[in-house]
């Protein structure tokens, strides 16, 4: 299948290079050109090459508006698969813009999108599954409608940040109280309440590894949509609304770039 990708940075890169692999004809695209060379794809200039001719187009960029700012007129038969994490609004605009449009945004990280063993939540009438199979290990499929991925994401991806700070606070409490926060997470280890995602984050803070594997600006970005999402639902969150300011406080650090787990920094802790 034809099938053009927009977008290669830790997500996007592994997604075209695993649609390559598995035969598809990949076009790839990205703002920094070489990002989207060595993935077995063929390198386009601009958006408007990229889909030049395409079946299909994936967008996995940023967010909503670098997703608006990119896409270019599509011709009527092309799948236009969003799998960037962005608003609600921004979905709905989106899918009135194009007809075949299918929202599918994705769990995982860059070891799930390596691997081809992401979680797709789509939401839409196509069912390209000859594209999905290479790069994803499951699909949920939600809704003949868009709408219903975005909006499963978003409330997945504030329980797993609101889960980031709840950890961060944690080892904080442990380390004022005179405890190793390594026997936290013995503590809970196979218990009810143990989570691999605590051990995951709690093994790069605990190492000083604050290498990317989920941004923390990008975390910031979707906890921000998801408390737009409450609002615009008429619900007031508790927990949200602080995990936003710590991890606000930490990019004001300079540590945006590094893993979400760098929400460490914004207690005053040091590497």
């Amino acid at each position: 299948m034809r099938v053009a990708v927009l977008g290669t940075g830790t997500m996007g890169a592994p997604i075209a290079r695993n649609l390559a692999k598995a035969g598809h004809e990949v076009r790839a695209w990205n703002r920094t050109r070489e990002r989207a060379e060595g993935l077995g794809a063929e390198v386009a200039g601009s958006p408007g090459e990229a889909v030049d001719g395409v079946e299909a187009m994936i967008t996995m960029l940023a967010d909503g508006p670098a997703v608006e700012a990119v896409v270019p007129e599509l011709e009527p038969d092309v799948l236009w698969i969003q799998m960037s994490t962005v608003g609600i609004d921004d979905t709905e605009r989106f899918a009135g813009r194009h007809a075949r449009f299918l929202d599918a945004p994705v769990l995982g990280s860059k070891p799930q999108a390596d691997s081809g063993e992401l979680l797709v939540l789509a939401a839409g009438h196509d069912r390209p599954d000859q594209l999905f199979g290479p790069i994803a290990g499951r699909v949920m499929w939600l809704a003949d409608a868009p709408g219903a991925g975005t909006r499963l994401k978003l409330a997945v991806n504030l329980w797993i940040m609101n889960l980031v700070e709840n950890l961060v606070e944690t080892f904080v409490l442990a380390e004022a109280l005179g405890v190793d926060p390594r026997r936290f997470l013995e503590a809970i280890e196979g218990r009810p309440m143990d989570s691999p995602y605590a051990h995951l984050k709690g093994k790069k803070i605990l190492s000083g590894d604050f290498s990317p594997v989920f941004a923390l600006k990008h975390a910031a970005k979707d906890v921000r949509l998801a408390l737009e999402a409450a609002r615009s639902a008429g619900i007031e969150l508790g927990l949200g609304p602080v995990t936003l300011v710590r991890f606000q406080r930490a990019i004001e650090l300079g540590h945006g770039d590094e893993d979400n787990a760098a929400a460490w920094f914004a207690n005053g802790r040091e590497r």
